[in-house]
């Protein structure tokens, strides 16, 4: 346990027992510690050095020999208080480290039966916050209903109580509707129909991809949710609006 903790200092094996060996016997030469420690004479002079620098030993020379003894046990907490002071004085640099050096791409890669539940509670946590509009490529909602019932209709229940909105592409010959002024449809021809929706909201794009799992991508990266942003809304601009 003791030599546990004193490893957790920052102690090699080979500190921790020469300190050991002298708290237990008190003042010796290299000779008397490499027999009493079990170490050879050369890694008990290293090792005494670090501990020399540390503040956990000291010696005195005696008929041109050194003889090492250990500081009080206390010294150990000056030690800490004094490592704690530097960790200090680096902490307003390591700050600004921490601002710079953000990631500004990350992926995510999900898979299974809780996919589209998983990324419509990302997608609502963006919207609480951004009050965007939430754009989807590639929408065939029988799909989803045949996925997962529950999960999108608990979507739709939440889009239309927090009056957030959606614009949604779909083919010509989809048969599946959600109503409400919660969502907008417009149809595009089948032949240029996306099966893998698309997502887009804030700074990120989710794309589902149907199977057996199914999978799921979520995107983190503004440049890429500007790029499906534009070009949603040129198909959009091109599309037929969905007849009543």
């Amino acid at each position: 346990m003791i030599k546990e903790i004193l490893k957790k200092l920052g102690m090699t094996s080979n500190e921790v027992d020469i300190y050991l060996t002298l708290l237990n016997s008190g003042e010796m030469s290299v000779n008397e510690i490499g027999t009493r420690s079990g170490l050879h004479r050369q890694v008990c002079y290293d090792a005494l050095d670090r501990l020399l620098e540390k503040g956990f030993v000291s010696y005195i020379s005696k008929n041109h020999k050194k003889y090492f003894r250990p500081l009080y046990p206390e010294k150990i907490l000056d030690y800490l208080e004094e490592q704690k002071n530097q960790v200090k004085s680096i902490i307003p640099e390591l700050n600004v480290m921490y601002e710079l050096e953000k990631e500004d791409t990350s992926v995510e890669v999900i898979k299974g039966k809780n996919t589209i539940r998983t990324i419509y509670k990302d997608i609502f946590k963006v919207l609480k916050e951004t009050k965007d509009t939430l754009y989807i490529m590639g929408v065939e909602e029988k799909e989803f209903l045949k996925f997962d019932k529950i999960a999108i209709k608990q979507h739709i229940l939440r889009m239309k109580e927090n009056n957030f909105k959606e614009k949604l592409l779909t083919k010509e010959s989809a048969k599946e509707f959600f109503e409400g002024s919660q969502s907008e449809y417009k149809m595009i021809p089948d032949k240029l129909f996306n099966p893998n929706p698309t997502h887009i909201y804030g700074d990120k794009v989710a794309m589902i991809i149907w199977g057996n799992p199914i999978h799921g991508i979520i995107i983190k990266n503004k440049q890429v949710a500007d790029a499906n942003r534009k070009y949603f809304q040129i198909l959009w601009g091109t599309a037929k609006k969905r007849k009543s």
